[in-house]
């Protein structure tokens, strides 16, 4: 009997194991209503948005991102113009990060550790009116 539930044990690991391999499915993004600000950081230049509006199209148009099931596996990704959108809630706010840039695919979103979404080219377009020419991929 042991012997069975030490396989079982086993068994439940590999396959736990396994789960967490890859990308994951969903872009972990707070609720809009709990969003204080949006701190985007290009180059040398930070923007700090607390438009609500601003904040509204920003989450919707970052949620609408599919997965790619590449995983992140570092703090920051190691890309050429890469944009670091840090989302705040509360007061003070608490941040959580989130990379954007462009690759020969199109718009990815990099939540470090959790994995790397597609997202649509107008989420990069609403990032690029804030950037400074240096921090943008223009190849």
């Amino acid at each position: 009997m042991k012997l069975h539930l030490s396989w079982a044990a086993c068994g439940l690991l590999l396959v736990l194991s396994l789960a967490a391999c890859g990308g994951a499915d969903t872009l972990i993004l707070p609720d809009a209503s709990e969003v204080t600000a949006v701190r985007v950081t290009a180059g040398g230049a930070v923007t700090l948005h607390r438009d609500p509006a601003w904040i509204q199209s920003f989450l919707t148009e970052a949620a609408e991102a599919a997965p790619t099931g590449r995983e992140s596996v570092q703090d920051a990704p190691d890309r050429p113009g890469a944009v670091r959108v840090e989302l705040g809630t509360g007061d003070p706010p608490g941040w959580s990060v989130l990379y954007v840039y462009q690759t020969e695919d199109g718009c990815c979103l990099e939540q470090p550790y959790e994995g790397i979404w597609q997202g649509d080219d107008a989420l990069w377009t609403q990032l690029a009116a804030d950037t400074p020419p240096e921090g943008r991929n223009v190849s």
